[in-house]
């Protein structure tokens, strides 16, 4: 029913996929159930990691601001897109700004759906944004200086590299089909080329990535996790909902996009 695209039309059947969202909330009927947040398919979007000294303060300000720095660097299509962004304060100085960009006509699509259902769209963010955003106080406590998070999903993963508080690095890649034993060998070979990247992208400043976290699709992150405990000297961890929500033990692992989108601590 829906396809991951930045420029064509993601929702090929409007009716069936509403019916399914309805069937999903029939069981919410005593709560009073008006806004909704969407977290979408990263491969919707086109992300940029930016720094910042300083922002200004106006909301109108700082959007064009960051829109003319994505603009500035893009090597994809900006016409008729859609801005959303995080400002994540860095704890040496500046911020980090996690900003991406979706073609108005694909929002659209995900949005008249749900207005279309009574509920009103209010935020929109790539699924990745939400899972870090969903795990961002359990690895806030840990007090790591840098870390990377790998979102993986039946057709694509995502790595997030943090440092010193604020996201750093951002890659998104489509999972192709294969025996379980081919995506994870792409997924290692995507992981450590994504982490000696990043390492190595600038010689003016020494950068450590110690930790790795691993969320989503169960079967293809505990295969991935089993195959790279013994291929790194990174300090691996799954994470789960239960790690953040002490009600959600038996939540499927793939929730956390959406307790993220919904603000769910």
């Amino acid at each position: 029913m829906v396809t991951e695209a930045f420029a064509a039309q993601n929702i090929r059947d409007s009716e069936g996929l509403a019916s399914l969202v309805r069937s999903s909330l029939k069981d919410l009927t005593t709560f009073s159930l008006r806004r909704s947040a969407l977290s979408l398919p990263d491969g919707i979007f086109r992300v940029q990691t930016l720094e910042f000294d300083e922002l200004p303060a106006h909301r109108r300000d700082r959007d064009r601001l960051v829109r003319w720095r994505l603009e500035k660097g893009a090597a994809f299509d900006m016409s008729s897109t859609v801005l959303r962004y995080q400002v994540v304060p860095r704890r040496d100085k500046g911020c980090s700004v996690l900003a991406c960009v979706a073609k108005q006509e694909v929002i659209s699509q995900y949005e008249d759906l749900l207005t279309g259902l009574g509920l009103e769209p209010w935020a929109v963010a790539p699924s990745s944004f939400s899972v870090l955003n969903f795990y961002g106080p359990y690895l806030e406590v840990k007090n790591i200086s840098g870390f990377a998070l790998a979102w993986v999903t039946e057709r694509s993963y995502t790595t997030i590299i943090l440092e010193q508080g604020g996201p750093r690095f951002y890659r998104h890649r489509e999972i192709k089909t294969g025996t379980p034993a081919d995506v994870t060998a792409r997924l290692m070979r995507e992981l450590d080329d994504s982490l000696h990247f990043y390492l190595h992208m600038d010689r003016q400043q020494r950068s450590e990535v110690g930790h790795l976290y691993l969320a989503g699709e169960p079967a293809v992150v505990a295969s991935l996790f089993e195959s790279l405990k013994n291929e790194t000297t990174l300090e691996i961890e799954t994470l789960v909902p239960a790690v953040v929500l002490t009600s959600a033990r038996d939540a499927a692992a793939s929730l956390a996009a959406a307790f993220g989108a919904g603000g769910v601590r």
